[in-house]
C-alpha cells in the first residue's frame, strides 16, 4: 500500500473500488431494477459520455415513463446477453480465453479456485458458471470489502495480502478479457447505458490494471478515481446508494 495514504484515505478508496465493481456486477449480472433508475433520475450524479447521456434522458421521468425505459433495458439485455438476438454476447472468461471459445474451460476452473481460496462461492442457484463478468466483478467488490474490514482492524498484512490477490485477479483475469468484452457489448448495444457499462468496464479494467501493477505498488489505486472517460467516482456513488 501506499505508504503516503493514510489508513482512513485507503479505507475510503476501497469503498469506491468495491461501489464500482459492485455497480460492475450487478449491470451486467441482471435487468436493471426499476429502483436503480428512480435513484438515476432523482441526481445528480456526473456522469460521462453514453452513460451520461442516458442519465440525462431521464430527467423528472415520471413512473410510467422509468418503467418504459425499464422494459426497454430488459430487451436490451435479452438482446446482448440471454441470446435473443442472432450475434449475442457471452460474457464468460472461457469463451474469449479458450481457443475453442467454449464455455466451463480452464478460465473457470482458475476464477473458481480462486474464489473458494478467499472464502467466496457462487450461489448455485444462478445456474451460471463461475467465470460469468458478474460474478468476476462481485469477487473484486467482496475483495475490497474485505480490505476495508482488514484496515478497519489494523490488519495492515492482510490488507497487503488482499490487495496483492487483487492485483492477480485483474492481471491473471480481468485484464485478459474484459475489454474484448466490452469491445463486443458496445458494438451491438443499441441504447446508451449498455454501452456506457462497456465504455466504464474497459477504462476501470485499464485503471485497475495500472494501479494494481507490483512495479506500482496497490496505493497507487488512486489512478483509479480520478481517471476514466465515463466517470468512475459518479459510478461509485450509484453502486453505493
Amino acid at each position: 500500500m501506499d505508504e503516503t495514504m493514510t489508513d482512513n484515505e485507503m479505507r475510503e478508496l476501497m469503498e469506491e473500488r468495491a461501489a464500482i465493481y459492485e455497480f460492475l456486477s450487478i449491470a451486467f449480472g441482471e435487468e436493471l431494477p426499476l429502483a436503480f433508475l428512480r435513484e438515476l433520475s432523482a441526481g445528480p450524479v456526473a456522469l460521462e459520455g453514453p452513460l451520461g447521456s442516458f442519465a440525462a434522458s431521464l430527467g423528472d421521468a415520471d413512473e410510467a415513463a422509468l418503467e418504459a425505459v425499464r422494459t426497454n433495458l430488459a430487451a436490451e439485455y435479452a438482446r446482448l446477453f440471454l441470446g435473443m438476438s442472432r450475434h449475442p454476447v457471452a460474457p464468460y472468461e472461457s469463451v474469449y480465453t479458450s481457443p475453442a471459445g467454449l464455455l466451463m474451460q480452464e478460465a473457470r476452473d482458475e476464477v473458481l479456485a480462486v474464489y473458494r481460496a478467499e472464502g467466496f462461492a457462487v450461489d448455485g442457484e444462478a445456474h451460471l458458471p463461475e467465470d460469468h463478468a458478474a460474478f468476476e466483478f462481485g469477487f473484486m467488490a467482496g475483495l475490497a470489502r474485505k480490505t476495508v474490514a482488514a484496515l478497519a482492524c489494523g490488519e495492515g498484512g492482510e490488507a497487503d495480502r488482499l490487495l496483492d490477490v487483487q492485483g492477480s485477479f485483474v492481471a491473471d483475469h480481468l485484464s485478459r478479457w474484459i475489454p474484448s468484452l466490452a469491445d463486443d457489448v458496445e458494438a451491438r448495444a443499441t441504447m446508451d447505458f449498455y454501452r456506457g457499462l462497456a465504455e466504464l468496464a474497459r477504462s476501470f479494467t485499464a485503471c485497475e490494471a495500472e494501479a494494481l501493477a507490483p512495479e506500482r505498488g496497490a496505493g497507487a489505486g488512486t489512478v483509479v478515481l480520478g481517471t476514466g472517460a465515463v466517470g468512475a467516482s459518479a459510478a461509485s456513488e450509484l453502486g453505493a446508494r
